[in-house]
């Protein structure tokens, strides 16, 4: 495994989504053409696998149409420079594994993301959860639901750790993790101890609430627990998001106290990328 320096430029987006996800109108290609505009040399594609009946994507995901369409755009543009690994953020892997791990097994995956997007039965992009549910009982059964997630691990990378703030945050008027830490804690002890990396997730820079995922607390406290793992991701569903925010993800790893991320391949981490 070799170390290097990535003088300065954004090593890799390991969250994008395509047509190949239920709820993305922009094709492999165009995705490829923009990550290469933004000079960003490696790219996963981690498509929704979202077992759960009532999320909008369930029974959307196919494996097999998704490697025919990775291979593909590996033939056109591995030439140009590009490395597109072969991801998929699975949803809710704790509840449904006996689901999942066949498919997980059965494909060959350079990165698998795991994420929450419900908390119990409630969708975490619901407003109508959280403007009936006090932030005191919706936070906590979050990161609870989160840590055990995590603690069954199966996964690679555990998704934007906090997502729940994107739709929390235009009800609750705030959120600000330091409010939070005994319930955040947990969930890291469960990756670390599991080989279970972190994201650090760029929408929320783009939206109201104005925070990667997570917060930069947050990161501080994963890394003073011995958190080493670490990946970014814009988490972009069109051309014109790919790799919105991986620079200043940069510099928040760096103010969290990270000196390097890691690249993927074959589910193992090959390379340790020098910030």
């Amino acid at each position: 495994m070799t170390a290097r320096s990535n003088n300065g430029v954004v090593p890799h987006d390991y969250h994008m989504h395509s047509t190949a996800s239920c709820d993305c109108h922009a094709s492999m290609a165009e995705m490829c053409q923009s990550a290469l505009q933004h000079g960003i040399a490696e790219i996963a594609f981690t498509e929704h696998f979202d077992p759960k009946p009532e999320d909008i994507c369930a029974g959307f995901y196919d494996p097999a149409g998704y490697f025919d369409a990775l291979e593909a755009v590996r033939r056109v543009f591995g030439p140009q420079g590009l490395t597109i690994r072969a991801g998929v953020e699975v949803g809710e892997m704790h509840r449904y594994r006996d689901v999942v791990q066949p498919v997980l097994e059965a494909w060959p995956y350079d990165i698998v993301l795991g994420s929450l997007h419900w908390s119990g039965e409630n969708s975490v992009f619901d407003e109508d959860y959280f403007r009936q549910t006090p932030p005191e009982t919706a936070i906590p059964a979050y990161f609870d639901e989160l840590a055990e997630m995590a603690r069954g691990g199966g996964f690679d990378v555990l998704a934007h750790a906090d997502v729940f703030k994107r739709t929390a945050y235009g009800v609750y008027g705030s959120f600000d993790v330091a409010d939070w830490e005994d319930c955040v804690r947990p969930v890291w002890d469960a990756c670390i101890g599991n080989g279970i990396g972190v994201e650090i997730n760029t929408v929320g820079l783009r939206i109201p609430v104005g925070d990667t995922h997570p917060s930069l607390e947050a990161l501080r406290w994963y890394r003073a627990m011995g958190g080493e793992r670490l990946t970014l991701g814009s988490d972009s569903h069109r051309p014109a998001h790919v790799g919105y925010g991986l620079a200043a993800a940069l510099d928040l790893a760096r103010e969290a106290g990270f000196t390097r991320v890691c690249r993927y391949e074959n589910r193992q981490i090959v390379e340790w990328i020098a910030i």
